[in-house]
């Protein structure tokens, strides 16, 4: 088992459910201020026999990665940051928990998205198209469940999503999760290596959503 998914276990009392959402609060100021909501992310946490992992639609793709990898991402981000503009992370659970046909529907949706291109356009125009953005893919995986009919997810923003689904009766309350802290700094030449890394990901994403408006 994952380190972070021994922590959830600490913290919440019981490992993340199949199809737990992760909505992200204080993450993203352009989206929060264009969407006019708290809410800026969102994400969906699958386990399989390697362990926890998280899924989303992020510049520059829909990626899968280690729950406790996504942690450390976000306490990384929150060592950067004053006290009131940590990042927070809310957790709602399935009720009940989806059934493994359930699993397996949204599973194979989920899976047929990783490596798509991450985009904004399907917001803003309100459309599909060759991209996705975080709300968009979430709402499909849901559909895929069968237990939501969530119409035109590219219109969908997260703080919009957040509200749907919390009001929703297929999911709980929503349970805050603190970041841990890192450990120990990581050495400087690590930290470097991995901005400039994130640098040319968000440049290279940002170039080639720039160009695609044109078209």
């Amino acid at each position: 088992m994952h380190s972070l998914c021994l922590w959830t276990v600490l913290a919440l009392g019981a490992p993340p459910e199949d199809g737990t959402l992760l909505f992200l609060e204080n993450c993203n100021s352009v989206v929060e201020f264009s969407t006019d909501g708290k809410i800026g992310h969102v994400a969906l946490v699958f386990s399989d026999e390697e362990g926890c992992f998280v899924y989303e639609a992020t510049p520059g793709e829909v990626r899968r990665v280690a729950l406790d990898e996504y942690y450390s991402e976000l306490a990384r981000i929150n060592r950067r940051r004053d006290d009131d503009d940590q990042v927070r992370v809310w957790s709602l659970r399935p009720t009940p928990a989806y059934a493994p046909a359930e699993v397996a529907a949204m599973r194979s949706a989920m899976e047929k998205q990783v490596g798509r291109r991450y985009s904004v356009r399907n917001y803003v125009r309100r459309t599909p198209g060759d991209g996705i953005h975080c709300a968009e893919l979430t709402s499909l995986v849901l559909n895929a469940s069968g237990r939501f009919a969530l119409e035109n997810g590219a219109k969908i923003h997260p703080a919009a999503l957040y509200e749907s689904v919390e009001s929703s009766e297929h999911y709980g309350p929503p349970e805050e999760i603190a970041v841990a802290p890192l450990a120990q700094r990581e050495p400087w030449c690590l930290r470097a290596q991995r901005r400039t890394a994130e640098w040319f990901t968000w440049c290279g994403w940002s170039c080639q959503e720039a160009w695609l408006w044109c078209w």
